[in-house]
């Protein structure tokens, strides 16, 4: 999936999760979610900000069930661990930062 059309569509989805009216539809967007974010840490760090942004939404929604909530939760967790490791990979790669003089 190209980036450009990723961040489209989940800029597409978060304008849309105010028109939310239903836990089936909250529903709909987790499992969309939870496809897109593999691909996203593939792709590019750039789409975990919208997806963060998805998640915090969604959090908020009072359509949102508890069930979906913890859903959110771990969503937001793998995030957090994916972009630690992307971060972890990005320092391995570069070798010791540089000294600091003092």
């Amino acid at each position: 999936m190209n980036a450009t059309v990723a961040i489209t569509l989940l800029q597409t989805i978060l304008t849309l999760i105010p028109q939310i009216t239903s836990s089936k539809a909250v529903n709909t967007v987790i499992t969309a979610l939870i496809q897109i974010i593999p691909i996203a840490v593939q792709e590019a760090q750039d789409l975990l900000g919208p997806i963060r942004n998805i998640i915090a939404t969604l959090s908020a929604n009072d359509k949102t069930t508890a069930d979906q909530l913890a859903a959110l939760k771990a969503l937001d967790a793998q995030v957090d661990a994916a972009f630690d490791d992307a971060v972890t990979a990005y320092l391995a790669k570069r070798g010791p930062a540089p000294a600091n003089p003092q």
